[in-house]
């Protein structure tokens, strides 16, 4: 016989137990649905498939690395036997006086099963499965020290009596879609704001909380001045802010994506990113990644002042000829987040050429004044966005008066990979050969609209003419 102690609940018509449970009796007791109920037709599953990689992989990894792990409670299905429920009132108890009589009649007690039941997760099968992985050797991890004796909360629901299969197949799979259906992910924002293990959302918080350009000037970091806090990836019209804080995360992480990272993996384990943004490092790895963006953003504030600037002045989509005089606005694509990954992107390459240029070891960050040095030749490229090359590419006419503009959506990867190979060559990372040049100018007119015919040959020679020599 198996003796629980329990807690007893009701929500609709499940009636359920929340029971504790050793990690070896979760792996010696709970099964899985296709080795218990057998189900060979779609009407009759009753569970998820399995995706072993996954409880080998990321989830074993977890719980063998992780000293804080947690899971939630794994909801498992008792079938067959004879569950019984023996409650323990505590009602008599002098220090639960105070609760009122009736409250605690019923809710503790403790769940006795005969032995002939059947357990299967219901919720938290790949839990289950890392679980029996670790404590089986069944993965390259190893479990950590008393992980055996660790315990997790176990949600235990049972059949109602004389309920038939066929009632009892449509409740348990309906409670499975209903388990998964409302579950939803941390979002983008949210893992930017919440996560301690994520070095590189850790070291975007510092930036914001620490870094004169990014600090805020209010008592709130939440009413911020370079970045929009709120989610989302673009910044709500009428903000004065740089960008959003879910592309800040975003722009800090191609920052650092330097050529070291990019051959051999991230942190002392060479991880995957996926894989290095689950486990928090030591504080002195998470103080070299803010150092290093540090670095990087005090130099392009000096490249590029403009960064400082009110993005309410910065994204006016309004032809500079249609600008009211007294209009001092303009359209600089740095304050859009297409073209601000864009610009990331080229400032991790000019760094990591730098770097080999001084023939510096890859593990010696470059200082503020060898990386403002290394991102001089931003300053030279255009980026008003109603010149060449963004011009018709980036930035479109809604219709033929030209007298409105937008930021493309058709084709807009495609569009957003010729700017990056115009900017990388007009920057000077990438030199191309004059077949190259052709082929590139080729693709470039592809994208225009025979309204832009009359200003072709100037627009190209504009172009070129931005190439750093």
């Amino acid at each position: 016989m198996q003796i629980y102690p329990a807690v007893q609940a009701r929500m609709g018509r499940w009636q359920y137990y929340l029971v504790r449970m050793s990690m070896v009796e979760i792996a010696q007791n709970i099964g899985f649905a296709e080795d218990i109920h057998g189900a060979t037709q779609l009407s009759q599953a009753i569970q998820r498939s399995l995706n072993r990689s996954r409880s080998t992989g990321e989830i074993a990894r977890y719980l063998a690395r992780h000293e804080d792990r947690f899971f939630g409670s794994i909801v498992v299905a008792a079938l067959g036997g004879d569950p019984q429920w023996h409650a323990v009132s505590l009602e008599d108890d002098p220090q639960f006086k105070l609760l009122g009589r009736g409250r605690l009649t019923e809710a503790f007690g403790v769940l006795t099963f005969d032995g002939h039941e059947r357990y299967y997760a219901l919720d938290g099968q790949h839990r289950l499965a890392a679980i029996q992985n670790l404590l089986s050797a069944d993965t390259q991890f190893v479990p950590p020290k008393s992980f055996r004796d660790e315990e997790v909360s176990v949600l235990i629901v049972t059949p109602r009596q004389l309920e038939d299969t066929k009632d009892f197949v449509i409740r348990y799979r309906r409670l499975f879609g209903h388990l998964n259906r409302y579950a939803k992910p941390m979002s983008g924002y949210d893992t930017v704001v919440m996560d301690e293990d994520d070095a590189i959302a850790i070291a975007t918080r510092r930036l914001i909380s620490d870094h004169p350009f990014f600090r805020s000037s209010s008592d709130s970091e939440f009413d911020h001045g370079r970045i929009y806090m709120y989610p989302g990836k673009n910044v709500k019209p009428g903000s004065g802010c740089l960008t959003t804080l879910e592309v800040f995360y975003q722009l800090n992480i191609h920052l650092l994506l330097g050529r070291k990272r990019r051959n051999k993996g991230w942190g002392e384990n060479h991880e995957n990113l996926k894989v290095y943004q689950n486990f928090r490092p030591n504080d002195d790895e998470i103080d070299g990644l803010t150092g290093e963006l540090t670095v990087c953003w005090d130099a392009l504030v000096q490249v590029l002042p403009m960064l400082g600037e009110n993005g309410i002045s910065m994204r006016d989509h309004t032809p500079p000829e249609r600008r009211p005089e007294d209009k001092e606005t303009q359209d600089c694509v740095l304050f859009w987040p297409i073209a601000q990954v864009l610009l990331a992107d080229l400032v991790r390459n000019l760094l990591d050429d730098e770097v080999h240029r001084l023939m510096l070891d890859d593990d010696v960050p470059l200082d503020v004044d060898q990386a403002t040095r290394a991102l001089a030749p931003l300053a030279s490229l255009n980026w008003d966005a109603h010149s060449p090359p963004w011009k018709y590419i980036l930035l479109v006419p809604v219709d033929e008066t030209g007298d409105r503009w937008r930021i493309a959506n058709e084709d807009r990867k495609g569009r957003t990979r010729l700017m990056e190979r115009i900017v990388r060559w007009q920057a000077g990372v990438d030199p191309l050969t004059e077949e190259e040049t052709r082929l590139l100018r080729s693709e470039w007119y592809s994208y225009l609209p025979a309204t832009a015919g009359p200003e072709t040959e100037a627009m190209w020679s504009e172009i070129v003419a931005g190439v750093i020599p």
